[in-house]
């Protein structure tokens, strides 16, 4: 083969060899990671340059609250609590809500105790021992010059811290309430050949919440007549009346006498049948007779009864514990729309 001469020039490849494929593929795949990886940062950092630390600011000690997220539960919403099953009423079956209270029924002799005159302050301490919640006086007087000038029932009213009211006369009747008295009367009894003129105070008291008739009364003593007029009197009104009724007073008659079987015939039972003893009230000293009572009708039912000795009065007291009894009806508990 002949040698080249010294004037030929040398003949240069027109391009570099390329890469092989497998470099080719292999660079192109860096490239694309490279990429991605950028293009999540700029993502994250909402397309802004990253901030780098600051040195002056203080290291948080506390990890921070989770931000809420706005949401409310609601009625209708699967997260909220089930609503509750309230009933609209609850009706209890069978139910009876009992409130007993003591009635002293006493003839207080005007408070003048036999050979040492009137002795009020004495009566007092004797009846407030005997703590009543309602008190029936029989000869109570008011304004009488013996006596002082002064009205008893409110004398002794207010000494006990009770509410009072007077009958007519210048020695009547009486009744005191610790309970609140709603309203008052006097009702006229026919004299029908008595001695004196009778009448009988009634007042009605609430007792928690259920309103009692109470009567307060004093029969004639001389004529037994007027003593069966006077009870077929006030066992009308009685009958009458359709609250709980309480009838006490010193009604100068035995247990089978034709006035108090008036009473009784008028739907009033006898306090006394819950009582011991024999229950006579007079004389006071030696009492060998029983005229003094708590009468009471069927919405009412006794307790107890007791007759207790006075060293003021010629009487001695009638003390009762009764109870009125009351149905529970259904209680609206439902929550309003």
């Amino acid at each position: 083969m002949d040698e080249p001469g010294k004037n030929e020039k040398l003949q240069l490849p027109a391009a570099r060899p390329g890469a092989s494929k497998a470099t080719q593929v292999a660079t192109a795949a860096v490239a694309t990671v490279v990429l991605l990886v950028l293009g999540l940062v700029f993502v994250l950092q909402d397309g802004r340059e990253p901030t780098p630390p600051r040195a002056d600011l203080p290291v948080p000690t506390t990890v921070p609250d989770e931000p809420s997220s706005g949401f409310q539960p609601s009625a209708e919403s699967s997260l909220a609590a089930p609503p509750l099953d309230v009933p609209a009423s609850l009706c209890p079956t069978d139910l009876t809500l009992e409130h007993p209270f003591t009635v002293l029924s006493f003839n207080i002799h005007s408070a003048f105790r036999k050979g040492s005159g009137l002795a009020v302050g004495t009566l007092i301490k004797e009846v407030r021992a005997w703590e009543p919640d309602i008190v029936l006086l029989q000869e109570v007087d008011s304004f009488r010059r013996r006596s002082g000038g002064v009205r008893q029932a409110q004398q002794i009213g207010d000494a006990l811290g009770l509410s009072w009211v007077a009958g007519t006369g210048q020695t009547g009747n009486a009744i005191l309430s610790r309970f609140p008295v709603k309203e008052h009367r006097i009702i006229g009894l026919p004299r029908a050949g008595g001695k004196f003129p009778r009448h009988a105070v009634h007042a009605v008291v609430d007792v928690a919440g259920t309103d009692v008739s109470v009567y307060s009364t004093h029969f004639d003593h001389k004529s037994r007549g007027a003593r069966i007029a006077q009870a077929t009197a006030l066992a009308k009104v009685v009958a009458a009346d359709a609250r709980p009724s309480i009838v006490g007073g010193d009604l100068n008659s035995q247990p089978g006498s034709d006035a108090v079987a008036r009473l009784r015939a008028a739907g009033l039972g006898d306090v006394w049948a819950v009582g011991t003893g024999n229950g006579n009230t007079a004389p006071g000293r030696n009492p060998r007779l029983r005229i003094d009572y708590v009468l009471h009708d069927a919405f009412l039912e006794p307790l107890q009864s007791v007759v207790l000795a006075s060293s003021v009065s010629d009487h001695r007291a009638v003390w009762s514990r009764l109870q009125v009894s009351e149905k529970v009806g259904c209680l609206d508990v439902g929550i309003p729309d």
